[in-house]
């Protein structure tokens, strides 16, 4: 489940707060941490879809799949297709969120 807002917000309490990992090391820390913890928020901080490679978006979906993860773009829509299919909830600024059971208007 993926969880993107389109402005900055401050780190939410009690997750793993990967927007200090250089993206060199992103893929890897992710990896380990799906790979040690059953349960898990992911905060990813602002991350464009361009940041990253194909290969790292792959390897990435697999804890989008499995944890609730939490990212800041000001460009969603640059996310890739696989990683639009992921988000569950879209905050743009409104007072409501865009929820991918309503219509957008």
């Amino acid at each position: 489940m993926l969880t993107v807002y389109t402005y900055p917000i401050p780190k939410p309490a009690d997750c793993f707060d990967l927007s200090v990992v250089p993206l060199s090391e992103l893929t890897d820390t992710v990896l380990s941490i799906l790979n040690h913890q059953k349960t898990a928020t992911i905060w990813f901080g602002y991350l464009d879809g361009w940041m990253l490679t194909p290969q790292e978006e792959v390897l990435l979906r697999k804890v989008i799949r499995t944890f609730p993860c939490i990212l800041v773009s000001h460009f969603p829509f640059s996310l890739s297709n696989a990683w639009k299919n992921e988000i569950d909830t879209i905050y743009n600024g409104h007072t409501n969120p865009c929820d991918r059971n309503s219509s957008f208007t």
